[in-house]
């Protein structure tokens, strides 16, 4: 497909994160053209997830998603927590490419796309857009104002909106002003130096405004110019 989308988010969804998420993703593949593009996720589908998300947005169609996890992850697998809309017997003849660990699992991900789409979620969110962008693929990230999460949390010293922690990470770091919050991982200032070309030529900020169907809407078409 010439459109392989990687979506990165929550895997237990804040209020106001899955309705949202769910019209922009299916607006996305309207707008690119449902019949260019596929999706890559994880099976660990519990409902409200991502992995939910773009599984309901793929229909489970042959050619339209691509499966993998990690090895640690294997466990989560849960039919019984899937949303009703899965089928789960065409989920279970599905293939699933199984990593060794987190990390290998987001290189993975990156080689199997070629755009990714950052929808919120935590450090591994994060882990995703650095591999992302190292491969040279596309990004978009979605400013969602109805998720009520900071970018950044104290009290577990960790990303809780990795679309809002990398937005305004890019926005300090692009102005040349000290980062707002800690660095995790890869994603430090000297890996944006290292890529501030890239950045400039493969990221996108996206904002769903106030999440009415209009504002989705708009958002979608923003991304799919982007990402022709």
């Amino acid at each position: 497909m010439p459109f392989r989308i990687a979506t990165a988010g929550y895997s237990a969804p804040p209020a106001g994160y899955e309705k949202s998420t769910k019209e922009f993703l299916k607006a996305l593949d309207g707008e690119l053209g449902v019949r260019s593009t596929a999706f890559i996720t994880s099976p660990t589908a519990d409902k409200g997830s991502i992995d939910a998300i773009t599984s309901e947005v793929t229909g489970l169609a042959k050619g339209k998603i691509f499966y993998t996890t990690a090895k640690d992850y294997v466990d989560y697998i849960n039919p019984k927590n899937f949303p009703s809309t899965i089928d789960t017997t065409v989920f279970s003849k599905l293939p699933k490419y199984i990593l060794p660990d987190s990390k290998e699992y987001s290189k993975a991900t990156a080689e199997a796309s070629n755009i990714f789409v950052a929808t919120g979620g935590r450090n591994a969110t994060v882990s995703d857009f650095v591999n992302a962008l190292k491969k040279g693929n596309k990004s978009i990230i979605l400013d969602n104002a109805s998720i009520d999460l900071p970018a950044w949390g104290e009290a577990k010293a960790r990303v809780e909106n990795a679309s809002k922690y990398l937005t305004e990470q890019l926005s300090a770091f692009k102005a040349g002003k000290k980062l707002p919050h800690p660095e995790i991982g890869e994603f430090t200032k000297e890996f944006l130096s290292k890529n501030s070309e890239k950045i400039t030529k493969l990221v996108k900020s996206v904002n769903l405004g106030n999440t009415d169907t209009a504002g989705i809407l708009k958002a979608a078409k923003d991304a799919a110019k982007f990402l022709r």
